[in-house]
């Protein structure tokens, strides 16, 4: 290849939040780069980008197979970041499962003391014709109400978190350091998911309430 020289002129400054990409990347117009490089009407790469990500190694294969070229994904080409990637997603699948069983825990030890304390009332309600049925109902519709609130107050505590640390948490450019968003159908999901999960952890408890005997528990 010989030796070409060029004079260009810079229009901008380009931060690709990765230092030694900004160090070795040099945006220009293709027909220039094609005279620096001696390469008329020809290039060596061809980056494209995909909707799914994770799909990026079925969609190599099949442009390989159909244009003959040699085709990588990022899978490829970052290994070591697919690996932490798949890393992090189970970290927080396990940790998901684990708050989801502290939350069942917790409300379902708080019906089971509204239970031991609530014998009495319980007792009377029986007493006077309420079926083990509306027994189990009231408590199961305890545990519905408790989930869901718990869901509400999580959702706002968790949006002005994001608020904060998207105000507070910049980069030295003063942009925010990750964007963050919240999908208002993933707050639904939550709140939905939360309320069955408070009226599975009364599953228990409203057994226990429904099965007292009223002159036992009227007696204590």
């Amino acid at each position: 290849m010989r030796d070409r020289q060029e004079t260009l002129r810079i229009t901008a400054l380009l931060d690709f939040g990765v230092r030694d990409l900004n160090k070795r990347t040099v945006v220009a117009p293709l027909r220039t780069a094609q005279t620096l490089l001696d390469l008329p009407g020809g290039v060596t790469q061809i980056d494209a980008t995909v909707r799914d990500i994770f799909a990026a190694e079925q969609l190599a294969r099949a442009a390989a197979g159909r244009t003959g070229l040699d085709v990588q994904s990022w899978m490829q080409t970052n290994a070591q970041l697919l690996s932490a990637l798949n890393a992090q997603s189970v970290s927080t699948g396990v940790i998901r499962v684990v708050v989801m069983l502290v939350v069942l825990l917790g409300i379902s030890s708080v019906l089971v003391v509204a239970v031991v304390q609530k014998q009495r009332e319980i007792g009377i309600l029986r007493a006077m014709g309420a079926g083990r049925g509306q027994i189990m109902r009231v408590f199961l519709l305890q545990g519905l109400i408790i989930g869901f609130i718990g869901s509400i107050v999580g959702a706002l505590f968790a949006w002005l978190l994001v608020v904060a640390f998207t105000t507070f948490v910049r980069g030295p450019d003063g942009a925010p350091l990750f964007a963050i968003d919240i999908a208002p159908m993933m707050l639904v999901q939550i709140a939905v998911g939360a309320s069955i999960a408070g009226m599975l952890a009364a599953v228990l408890p409203a057994r226990r309430a429904a099965q007292l005997d009223p002159a036992q528990a009227i007696r204590i």
